[in-house]
């Protein structure tokens, strides 16, 4: 159990690095995607949510002191996605691809809904908004699959040491 909490823990940072560092350099248009979407929906579908809420909470927490503006929003997101992405994969199969993408594509529709809401409610809807709400869907579910599929690759792979 420890050994599990450590490599999701280091996993969460080190995207924390990425996310911070790299992918401001990565921006289309103003969009900057987020990784954490991906690896959100990857972690909820493969550990127990009691387990996985206080890490997305502190990463979510670390995340939102980079932007003071908007202090505690990526943690109520997170936190909210987290739930949301447990109730809805629970009743599905849990080995399925198709399932996993579908999930991956409502966590990122409702991330964006609801930045696009907070972002509206602060400068106002306009045709701009929607234009980056469109965008940040496709950006964010390319970049989520991209993650997430990283992070599926990692687990299945196995270290065998052989004595020669």
């Amino acid at each position: 159990m420890f050994w599990s909490f450590t490599r999701t823990l280091f996993s969460g940072i080190v995207l924390l690095y990425l996310q911070v560092l790299v992918m401001p350099g990565l921006a289309i248009g103003g969009l900057i995607p987020n990784l954490f979407l991906g690896w959100l929906v990857y972690q909820v579908w493969n550990k127990p949510i009691n387990f996985l809420l206080p890490i997305v909470f502190i990463l979510g927490l670390c995340y939102d002191l980079t932007m003071p503006t908007l202090l505690g929003l990526q943690t109520l997101l997170l936190v909210i996605l987290a739930i949301g992405v447990d109730e809805f994969h629970r009743p599905l199969e849990k080995d399925s691809y198709i399932t996993m993408l579908l999930t991956l594509g409502l966590a990122v529709l409702v991330y964006a809904i609801l930045i696009t809401v907070v972002y509206g409610v602060l400068s106002g809807f306009d045709l701009r908004l929607f234009v980056s709400f469109l965008g940040m869907i496709l950006y964010n579910l390319v970049v989520s699959i991209v993650v997430a599929g990283i992070f599926f690759f990692i687990s299945r792979l196995r270290l065998d040491i052989y004595h020669g």
